[in-house]
């Protein structure tokens, strides 16, 4: 049965190092990009007022511009950081009392919520600093 158990777990352990591979999750990344970024335009193909302008109504001017696409890499830094804590978790449990990839585990979820850190806090300050520009020039 032990054996049997151990096979079983080396077998799932070689699967997930092949899922990990740097060359399968560019691929991954690249689907999953184009997916979300296709997802909304697909939801609203239909009632869009605006088909010639892919950003929608910009009555706003630049500033509402520059919101969208903060908002939007936020999104895809928050999907990273959820995917980084995934491929974390995942060599955490399959380390076997390897201290290696417990290391590494453990470093690929505190890099996650370091990334993560750094891009809620740019997109704060980055708020900041707009808000202030708009309301020096208004």
């Amino acid at each position: 049965m032990e054996e049997a158990l151990s096979g079983f777990i080396s077998a799932l352990d070689s699967h997930v190092n092949k899922i990990l591979n740097l060359k399968n999750m560019k691929y991954f990344y690249i689907i999953a990009l184009s997916i979300c970024a296709l997802a909304p335009k697909i939801a609203k193909a239909q009632s869009s007022n605006h088909p010639l302008n892919p950003l929608g109504d910009t009555s706003g001017g630049v500033p509402e511009i520059a919101g969208r696409i903060l908002r939007v890499l936020l999104g895809f830094s928050s999907i990273a950081a959820l995917t980084f804590f995934i491929i974390g978790g995942i060599t955490l449990l399959t380390s076997q009392g390897n201290s290696e990839k417990i290391q590494a585990g453990k470093n690929t979820i505190l890099w996650a919520i370091i990334g993560m850190l750094v891009a809620f806090s740019s997109y704060i300050l980055i708020r900041f600093v707009v808000e202030i520009i708009i309301g020096s020039v208004q």
